[in-house]
């Protein structure tokens, strides 16, 4: 199979509307992989249902990530201890969350797993207020995660030239990246998901 035809590209930002298994094999290596995949909360998306086999799906882009880039894995915990080993694991804490955690309490921390060398995150504890998980920009999507998040951890690598997402939902690594003077590479398989990316990315351009 070759590349699909992007459904964007402009000013150094790419999107691909496919599944990323068809897309990965023919792209470049990239100088960080920033993602927030889909994980365990119970929802059924339309290309996607919360189930053992799409899952492991899922740690097949991963584990094939993590072989062949370096790479920043945001996620939620449901599916966190299937994951490959990481070098250290960050978090992102929010407090005033009012989500409810598997243990019957708050939750009011998320983790993020680090990948390869070259972190220079001074403190790898974020804190952010629980509303900034709820992106107005990104409205349409169900899970969107903070730009200040993503912005956080782009910055806690040494020359990022190119992000990629292979999970990219409503782009929040594109804009993030953008906004910080990188190129960025994005892939989709919902193309709903890809139109509210690439109007948020319409907001303004840098390159």
């Amino acid at each position: 199979m070759t590349l699909p035809d992007p459904y964007y590209d402009r000013d150094g930002i790419t999107i691909y509307c496919a599944d990323c298994m068809d897309v990965l094999p023919h792209l470049p290596k990239v100088d960080l992989v920033l993602t927030d995949p889909p994980y365990g909360v119970g929802f059924k998306y339309e290309s996607f249902v919360d189930d053992d086999a799409s899952w492991r799906h899922v740690l097949e882009v991963l584990r094939y990530l993590v072989v062949n880039h370096t790479s920043a894995v945001c996620m939620s915990f449901a599916r966190l201890w299937e994951m490959p080993p990481a070098r250290w694991a960050a978090c992102w804490f929010k407090p005033g969350s009012v989500r409810r955690s598997r243990a019957g309490g708050w939750s009011t921390w998320e983790p993020v797993l680090l990948y390869g060398n070259r972190w220079k995150i001074a403190n790898d504890t974020l804190r952010l207020p629980d509303c900034t998980n709820h992106t107005p920009e990104a409205a349409g999507h169900p899970c969107p995660k903070p730009l200040q998040l993503f912005k956080w951890l782009i910055s806690g690598r040494d020359d990022v030239g190119t992000v990629l997402d292979p999970f990219m939902g409503s782009g929040t690594t594109l804009v993030a990246a953008r906004d910080m003077g990188c190129k960025a590479i994005g892939i989709e398989i919902e193309e709903k998901y890809c139109e509210i990316a690439v109007k948020r990315l319409a907001q303004g351009v840098l390159f």
